[in-house]
């Protein structure tokens, strides 16, 4: 069976091709061992002044987990449309195996090893929508929760249309959960606009996964948006 042995503190990793793909690093702990997987690879490259995600994933097989190994300073823009269509091929293929999941790599400076975190119960919608949008055309399928959007850009950050410095998030969060209608289960709707690097993204990602307990949820769908194409955008990334 393969399994993946935690390296100590890893910043960079190489494809069988030899191209490196620097992983993001991040103070947070994740998993940190799966056996039976392959890995899928993104490298970072610029094609006629234009960033753009080479895949490679000529090794994976529909029953192992599935590893993605990500360059940090791709945009999600570059990546996720090809991700959705990788996760459906992983679950939906005639060889797929029950139990087999996605999961992103990361260097946890914590532990200084390599680390993971699973994303295979997301759905990306990347269309021009938002959760705000979204929660007003599906508002009886949420109407029990206290719902909180947070949307994040490369350097800013709201917490239901309001902004946040980046260094005062996770303490301005868990303020407002505390302060929310104790009856409620509080469920976190996570806005990322498409330029936002694959470091800042996860970076969100895994601090959010690290406070989640028994009173927060995380919707499973993620809003990938585009600033141009959302009505209210403008006046909140230029703000």
């Amino acid at each position: 069976m393969k399994k993946l042995i935690p390296l100590l503190f890893i910043l960079t990793l190489f494809g069988c091709s030899k191209k490196e793909v620097k992983i993001p690093t991040l103070a947070e702990k994740g998993i940190q061992e799966v056996f039976n997987h392959s890995q899928v690879w993104f490298f970072f490259d610029v094609k006629d002044n234009d960033t753009i995600a080479n895949l490679n994933r000529k090794n994976t097989i529909s029953t192992t987990h599935w590893i993605y190994n990500i360059d940090k300073r791709l945009p999600l823009k570059t990546f996720i449309p090809t991700i959705i269509t990788l996760q459906d091929k992983h679950k939906n293929s005639i060889h797929s195996e029950e139990g087999m999941h996605d999961y992103f790599s990361y260097s946890d400076t914590i532990s200084k090893k390599l680390s993971f975190i699973a994303f295979d119960s997301v759905v990306f919608k990347s269309n021009a929508i938002t959760s705000r949008d979204y929660l007003s055309k599906h508002a009886k399928t949420y109407e029990n929760y206290t719902n909180i959007s947070l949307i994040f850009t490369e350097l800013k950050v709201w917490i239901n249309d309001m902004p946040v410095e980046k260094k005062d998030f996770k303490t301005t969060l868990l303020n407002i959960i505390k302060n929310s209608a104790p009856e409620k289960q509080k469920m976190l709707h996570l806005n990322f606009t498409e330029n936002i690097s694959y470091q800042g993204y996860l970076y969100y990602k895994t601090l959010i996964n690290n406070i989640t307990d028994t009173t927060i949820k995380t919707n499973t769908i993620e809003f990938i948006f585009n600033e141009e194409k959302v009505g209210f955008c403008d006046c909140l990334i230029n703000e």
